[in-house]
């Protein structure tokens, strides 16, 4: 921390001063003391990283002990003036170039004004300050900008200047014919640098060629070198997506937040409603010889569900009921149908009864019922209670509920900080958005295509790999959006480029899909084994959550309700003379629009309408059913 670091530089500061007036000297410095001066010089390299790691990423071990050397350290106490303060009646000597201070430790307040006026701010361990901005190379560092400053305790701080970087950079004479070289040979900026293979006329080969080398020599020029060990993210004053990055030694991992979310389209259909069609029945017992059966058929869904066909006067033993219906599906396990014969005298007579494994039977399902009716007579076994009593013709159809974000919670989960890819020596990472935009993103997320999640792709890092357990640091050249863009444009093969760009962008999708479905199976495994340890899981019913009306009305508010009204069972009313014309009314609670059904005169207590209409929804809270009798003179409520 700062008080090791506040140890660590003054006693390299004093072994520094002495080697260097030795050598002033024209002596020779002792071993002792040059190993002496190298023991403190990599133990404040350790130390002095931690302060501004965005700075010193920009020098590998060598250059940052040049700039150790040639960078000068002032301790402070506390109310001395670095910069400002008429009253001080001293000025830092004129810097050819840029200068500003690294406050190492300590606290240091800052004024906008020389004269130390103005708004205070306080500048804690690791800031870069001083009256203008400081740059290394063409990256702005993140700096403050003060017209003076003033130690609030004692403080460490250290001299940035451009003679301390040209000391520290002095191999980049070499380093940029280097970046040149590196660049010109990089797979994915092929199509940038070298001609087409059908590219054969000299003088404009040649011509492409210079306009190539002084764009190399430009971009050389701008390009910044980072160096980062495994694990350790690559830092950026601008946002990194406004960057390309160039791997010329060791290798980077490219990671980001995945998350996969289930698609509504590929989410399991959920069961609303059955539709249930009884077309015949054959073989029906009919055991009178002067009176056919008036058969008709209830379809008994649940406690409280029902189905009613009409009676069907003096139809026999095989009758023909050409019926439809649909009833409300809750997980029901089994429908009943029962078959009975209508007498207008004493009570309804069942001719037979079966049921079906509804909740197994798929849409479109078609097939018989195998009726069965107590054993009548004197001779009964207790092995057989039940007798054939014929078959019934139907068919079940289903209506799914569309999965809506409203009506279904999707599954959802995400991995943080993935590896997606592997970036080796002479890979780049970043042109395919610069060139591409956010069509490099869509690229990506289109890896979801087919497959039952999508996913989405947030906060991208560039790292350090320790690929195959090597500890080796990693280099790379960092360069900005505008200067590639302006080295593209120089090179004049933007088409050329930007086919190549879609290219890798679908070879990344392809590998991200590998992912993808790497994680769905893990995923899913996950999911059978916490089945396996917990078995009652799976005896647990989903838990539904009931829909927020306030999201229902205005959803569906001006939407076409569709009303079916079927039959009614155990009206009131009516007499053995006067039987029931019973007819009903739907309508919305406030609406004037009323759905009325026909009039069935003397149907009696269990009229069947089969009644089909729509209501207009416009947000009401209620439906309102009302069955009515029909009368000359005024009609009468039932219910």
């Amino acid at each position: 921390g700062s008080q090791l670091l506040g140890k660590v530089v003054p006693l390299y500061y004093r072994t520094r001063q002495l080697v260097l007036s030795t050598e002033k000297g024209g002596h020779r410095v002792p071993a002792k003391l040059q190993t002496e001066l190298r023991f403190h010089e990599k133990a404040l390299s350790r130390e002095i990283r931690a302060v501004h790691p965005l700075l010193f990423q920009r020098f590998d071990d060598p250059q940052l002990d040049r700039l150790l050397r040639a960078m000068p350290f002032m301790k402070l106490s506390q109310g001395r003036w670095i910069i400002g303060n008429e009253d001080l009646g001293a000025e830092w000597p004129p810097a050819k170039g840029q200068r500003a201070f690294l406050l190492l430790s300590g606290r240091v307040a800052a004024f906008p004004d020389p004269s130390g006026e103005g708004q205070r701010t306080e500048l804690s361990r690791g800031q870069i300050f001083g009256s203008r901005h400081f740059q290394v190379g063409e990256e702005a560092l993140q700096g403050f900008g003060c017209g003076a400053a003033c130690c609030e305790e004692a403080c460490i701080v250290a001299v940035l200047e451009t003679a301390v970087l040209d000391a520290a950079y002095a191999d980049r004479a070499f380093g940029n014919a280097r970046i040149a070289q590196l660049v010109r040979h990089v797979p994915a900026l092929a199509r940038v640098v070298q001609p087409d293979a059908d590219f054969t006329a000299t003088a404009a080969k040649t011509s492409s060629s210079n306009a190539v080398g002084h764009a190399l020599r430009d971009l050389s020029r701008v390009a910044s070198t980072v160096h980062v060990k495994p694990g350790e993210e690559i830092l950026s004053s601008e946002p990194l997506e406004e960057n390309i990055i160039i791997v010329s030694s060791g290798s980077l991992a490219v990671r980001a937040d995945v998350t996969l979310r289930e698609k509504l389209e590929a989410m399991p259909r959920r069961r609303i409603r059955v539709r249930v069609e009884i077309e015949k029945a054959t073989n029906l017992p009919d055991e009178s010889v002067f009176d056919k059966l008036d058969p008709y058929c209830v379809v008994k869904l649940g406690d409280f569900k029902r189905l009613q066909t009409s009676v069907f006067w003096n139809a026999g033993a095989n009758p023909k009921f050409d019926f439809s219906g649909y009833l409300t599906y809750n997980e029901e396990q089994q429908v009943e149908f029962v078959v009975l014969d209508h007498n207008k005298i004493s009570a309804d007579e069942v001719c037979g009864g079966g049921t079906l494994p509804i909740g197994e039977l798929p849409d479109g399902w078609s097939g018989t019922v195998d009726l069965t009716r107590p054993k009548r007579g004197i001779f009964m076994s207790d092995s057989s209670l039940e007798e054939p009593a014929g078959k019934l013709f139907v068919t079940i159809r289903w209506d799914y509920e569309k999965a809506t974000a409203q009506s279904r919670k999707p599954k959802e989960k995400s991995w943080e900080d993935l590896e997606l890819f592997s970036l080796k020596g002479n890979h780049c990472w970043g042109h395919e958005p610069l060139m591409l935009g956010n069509i490099f993103m869509r690229t990506l997320e289109q890896a979801s295509n087919g497959l039952s999640f999508a996913v989405t792709l947030s906060r991208f890092r560039v790292i350090g790999s320790a690929d195959g357990g090597a500890s080796e640091d990693a280099s790379c050249w960092k360069i900005s959006r505008q200067s590639f863009m302006d080295f593209v444009k120089h090179c004049g093969r933007q088409n050329h480029f930007l086919q190549a760009c879609r290219v890798s962008s679908l070879e990344k999708q392809g590998k991200l899909r590998e992912i993808m479905v790497r994680l769905i199976r893990k995923w899913e495994i996950e999911d059978a084994t916490s089945i396996m340890r917990n078995p009652a899981i799976l005896d647990e019913p989903p838990a539904e959550e009931a829909p927020n009306p306030d999201d229902f009305r205005r959803l569906y508010r001006g939407c076409k309700a569709h009303i079916s009204v079927r039959n009614a069972l155990n009206l009131s009313g009516g007499g053995f003379f006067d039987k029931l014309d019973p007819y009903a009314t739907v309508k919305f609670r406030g609406s004037r629009e009323i759905f009325w059904t026909s009039t069935l005169h003397d149907a009696g207590n269990d009229p069947v309408w089969d009644c089909d209409g729509s209501l207009t929804y416009q947000g009401e809270p209620a439906l309102e059913i009302s069955v009515w009798d029909w009368n000359k003179t005024a009609h009468e409520l039932l219910a």
